[in-house]
């Protein structure tokens, strides 16, 4: 199946949800005996077309149940995608079809709670809320990651910026990614300086002072502690498998 020139192979066990308005068509035939379900409906209400990464997964309830109110909230559903639970899926198809053809209330009732279970289990398979832990290692990192040529970041900057202590923000990062967060800057500082390493001829000293280390002796010792080489040695091996 093709929607808007984006070509989908949709296996067993896969299902794909086509947008109204884009452009669908087959763009080549089965090559096995395929047997599928196709469901129509309509959304009377606003919906996005979204990417993965801009979706806010801790943002699913928008309203709490009051004493005058319905709880609202709203769904994420991939398009596309793999079912995690094929035999409920298709349990509840196979009810949504075996209902009778009238047009009686009580039928159209029936489909849309059986379509509204299909569709809470497919928002149920894709969702995943992340942790306190991996949001506050997030936080962390992202900070480092646009600090780190700064001499002075320390845990102390860390635990301003994210408004944490720093012991739960080295706990969080321990439990995330297996690292406190002064190793991460480490660990990150030294990526930074194998690309200049690799791929300029800066000196030493300039390269160090550029990852946040003034001390260019000392850049050498973590360096080599953590790589097993120095610096110029790491130079030398990247140039030689480059040429």
């Amino acid at each position: 199946m093709s929607e808007n020139g984006v070509n989908y192979d949709v296996k067993e066990g896969q299902y794909i949800i086509l947008a109204p308005g884009l452009e669908h068509f087959s763009y080549k035939p089965c090559d096995t005996d395929t047997h599928y379900y196709w469901l129509h409906f309509d959304i009377d209400v606003h919906y996005e077309l979204k990417e993965v990464d801009d979706i806010n997964w801790g943002m699913i309830i928008k309203q709490e149940k009051t004493g005058i109110e319905a709880a609202k909230h709203v769904l994420h559903i991939p398009r596309y995608g793999t079912l995690i639970n094929e035999k409920f899926i298709d349990s509840e198809i196979t009810r949504l079809f075996s209902l009778d053809s009238t047009n009686k209330p009580e039928k159209r009732l029936k489909e849309q709670i059986i379509f509204q279970e299909i569709l809470l289990q497919l928002q149920s398979d894709a969702i995943r809320i992340p942790t306190s832990a991996e949001q506050v290692t997030k936080q962390a990192v992202a900070y480092i990651q646009a600090n780190y040529y700064k001499e002075m970041i320390k845990m102390d900057n860390l635990s301003k910026e994210l408004l944490l202590h720093p012991d739960y923000i080295t706990r969080c990062m321990q439990k995330t990614l297996g690292v406190t967060p002064m190793h991460y800057l480490t660990s990150y500082r030294l990526t930074k300086a194998k690309d200049f390493l690799s791929n300029t001829n800066e000196k030493l000293d300039s390269i160090s002072r550029q990852i946040g280390i003034l001390d260019s002796a000392y850049f050498t010792r973590v360096f080599k502690k953590n790589e097993g080489i120095t610096p110029s040695e790491f130079r030398r091996l990247a140039r030689r498998e480059g040429k």
